[in-house]
């Protein structure tokens, strides 16, 4: 089966360089909303193009600067043996190194047999197809036939053309993959030629009036025309093989709806690529439900023999797929430069961490919270963000997720092994015997967005917001864990050292707000253990925050805000 395993785009559409190794079957480009990773299928389907009459337009140059020419260089294995032959393309075979994975002119024995395919468009928008390779000063054309042998096909919105049986076509591709005989190219002009002489036969004495005057009139002008009949013209007649196409019943494939022609082309396509073909499908997710998605994501994984490469948003595909089949797309919107990580990251807990919190492999930066407390924090900080008439964090490609206690710092530091920028909002730790710790989160150069030494968020809180915070947190945990006054002076008067106030809703003391938070955090108890309730902490924080200048709870939220941009 051809498969593509190394692929470079310069000054194409929103990418002005890409480079990255793809020596695997299976490929899913993850990333945020316009990272380029349509861009960089649309290239993989231009330069394998099986069309000789590919358009190009000043669009599809970076920038629109022609100037710069468009070159997509794309190294492919298991070559069709067709192409192998010295009178094609075997003087410019190269090799893939099993051990390094890397592409080189060095034609070394075991090692596995590469072509270097390149497409380059000009100013003047003509495209050039070439092998190349570094031995040979020029460069040989590749024909488009040539390129078809690749079975190179793309699931898109446009994928009508798919259902028929035209040359080019994927069915069409398929059809010479499963038989050796010609196509028998006459079934549909004999099929044609047989229902005119059924129209020949028709009664047409609707317009025999008319005839009969236009040959009496013919008659003056010395010509007969007793023989003339009225009927079908066969050059409009326009159907030929291409018109055949697939139907369901009575219904053409091209009118069902839009998720239906989506697996149906998959069908056809991944049909194809397990004889040996190249798969392309964006956003695999598209006009299908969450089971079916993920049923489609573990077909492909499991089932597939050729190569399949897609994109998609979709936390279903990536919980589906494993941690070694994704790779996390990021593009820098000044420079055009896009690069691609992929998670093999020799850890365990990599495949745990993607299930668990699989948004944050759509994002550039993640904010590990400590826990759901901090998880509802961060979203009334967005909600703050928006209010001030600034981005919402996701225009930042900034996600938060829980990082379940103790685990927190493996996830953080997974994260980033994952080649995202990571960020952690959590307590101040004293137990030493959490691993790793933070230590090894700063050795690995993630943000630590901490309370002060020996506080939890909720003492941070009770510490640093105004009594009119506080009480209305108090008030808060009255009405929704339906707590009596006096259940909740019992609490606290419990946690209290010393003789309690009898004011104590009026007592702004450091040992009154102590209690407080003390009790927040009571085991089985807790008062903002939920991403709702921390969400309400965060919503009390922030109508409060002006009032905070100088606390250090303002100081790390403030710092956190900056960190997302």
């Amino acid at each position: 089966m051809a498969k593509i395993v190394e692929l470079e785009i310069k000054n194409f559409r929103g990418i002005s360089s890409y480079h990255q190794r793809l020596n695997r079957e299976v490929i899913c480009f993850l990333g945020r909303g316009d990272s380029r990773k349509t861009t960089i299928l649309d290239a993989i389907k231009a330069v394998l193009s099986p069309l000789w009459n590919h358009s190009f337009y000043d669009t599809d140059f970076f920038k629109l600067n022609s100037e710069n020419p468009i070159e997509i260089i794309a190294s492919i294995a298991s070559i069709p043996e067709s192409l192998l032959a010295e009178h094609k393309y075997g003087l410019w075979i190269r090799t893939l190194c099993r051990d390094t994975g890397i592409v080189t002119d060095d034609i070394t024995k075991g090692d596995i047999t590469v072509l270097t395919v390149k497409l380059t468009v000009g100013s003047d928008l003509e495209p050039s197809w070439t092998v190349i390779n570094g031995r040979a000063e020029n460069e040989i054309s590749i024909s488009a036939n040539d390129r078809s042998k690749f079975n190179c096909f793309m699931v898109s919105d446009s994928i009508d053309g798919h259902f028929s049986w035209s040359k080019g076509s994927p069915l069409n591709s398929l059809l010479k993959v499963h038989t050796s005989e010609a196509p028998k190219k006459k079934i549909v002009l004999d099929a044609i030629r047989e229902a005119k002489e059924k129209i020949d036969k028709a009664d047409y004495a609707h317009y025999s009036g008319v005839m009969e005057a236009i040959q009496k009139q013919a008659v003056g002008f010395g010509l007969n025309l007793e023989e003339v009949q009225t009927t079908i013209d066969f050059k409009d007649i326009n159907l030929h093989e291409g018109k055949v196409s697939l139907h369901k019943e009575d219904v053409p494939f091209r009118l069902m709806g839009k998720g239906s022609k989506r697996l149906a082309s998959m069908a056809i396509q991944t049909a194809i690529s397990r004889e040996g073909g190249i798969v392309l499908i964006d956003e695999i997710e598209q006009g299908l439900e969450p089971d079916r998605v993920r049923q489609v994501a573990r077909t492909l994984k499991d089932e597939n023999k050729g190569q399949v490469i897609i994109t998609s948003h979709s936390r279903e595909v990536a919980v589906e797929l494993e941690a070694k089949d994704l790779s996390v797309v990021c593009v820098n919107r000044n420079s055009g430069e896009v690069r691609s990580s992929f998670l093999d990251v020799d850890n365990s807990g990599l495949q745990g961490l993607i299930r668990a919190c699989p948004d944050a492999f759509f994002s550039q930066k993640v904010i590990v919270c400590e826990g759901a407390t901090e998880v509802g924090v961060c979203r009334a900080l967005d909600v703050f963000r928006l209010k001030q008439g600034r981005e919402p964090m996701t225009f930042n490609g900034c996600a938060y997720v829980d990082g379940t206690g103790h685990s927190f710092t493996d996830r953080a530091l997974n994260t980033r092994k994952a080649g995202l920028e990571v960020s952690v909002l959590c307590d101040s730790d004293t137990d030493q015997d959490l691993k790793p710790q933070k230590k090894d989160l700063l050795a690995e150069n993630i943000s630590i967005f901490e309370c002060e030494d020996g506080n939890s968020f909720e003492d941070q809180c009770f510490n640093d917001l105004p009594w009119e915070a506080i009480d209305e947190l108090i008030n808060y945990v009255l009405k929704v864990h339906n707590k009596t006054d006096e259940s909740l002076l019992a609490s606290v008067k419990a946690k209290y050292p010393g003789e309690f106030p009898e004011n104590w809703r009026q007592a702004d003391t450091p040992e009154v707000r102590s209690a407080l938070a003390k009790v927040s955090v009571t085991k089985q108890k807790e008062w903002f253990k939920r991403v709702g309730h921390g969400e309400k902490l965060g919503e009390v924080i922030f109508k409060y925050f002006e009032n905070m200048n100088g606390t250090h709870l303002h100081k790390i939220l403030s710092q956190l805000d900056k960190w997302i941009g």
